[in-house]
């Protein structure tokens, strides 16, 4: 997706915090965590190996769709991320996904993501369709009195 998203670390874990959909994962540092529930991103476990963040996701719903085309997967779904600093303003990424119920191999995708460098920049709110709570919810705000 094309939104930026912003990273904050903290000495036991690392946040991600999306603009597309408002949404957010925490990778777990230190004692790996089993995912209590499935999610729609996983249960996040990282590890530094050198200069690379590795984060080991499983535990994924299996509702969730890799792309708009409707490629799935199963409940089986595991993902390897290397997150690693190319510069100051650039971050290899590379995923490795397998799902054996689905697929016949491990593949890999990888990626440079950009630092935003302009001034003051924010994550903002992100409305998948604009005046969406008027359409759900409007019938249920008070009619002003006349």
């Amino acid at each position: 997706m094309p939104y930026p998203f912003q990273i904050l670390q903290t000495p036991t874990s690392i946040l991600m915090a999306y603009e597309f959909a408002s949404s957010d994962r925490v990778i777990h540092m230190g004692k790996p965590v089993a995912a209590a529930v499935d999610t729609w991103m996983g249960t996040a476990n990282g590890r530094w190996d050198g200069e690379t963040l590795v984060v080991d996701n499983k535990g994924f719903i299996e509702n969730s769709w890799f792309d708009r085309a409707g490629n799935f997967h199963s409940d089986q779904l595991h993902v390897v991320e290397r997150f690693t600093l190319m510069d100051a303003d650039h971050i290899q990424y590379e995923a490795t996904i397998e799902d054996p119920q689905i697929f016949t191999r491990p593949w890999t995708i990888r990626m440079p993501l950009y630092r935003r460098v302009e001034k003051g920049v924010r994550l903002t709110d992100f409305k998948c369709v604009e005046y969406s709570e008027e359409l759900i919810y409007g019938e249920l705000r008070k009619k002003p009195s006349k």
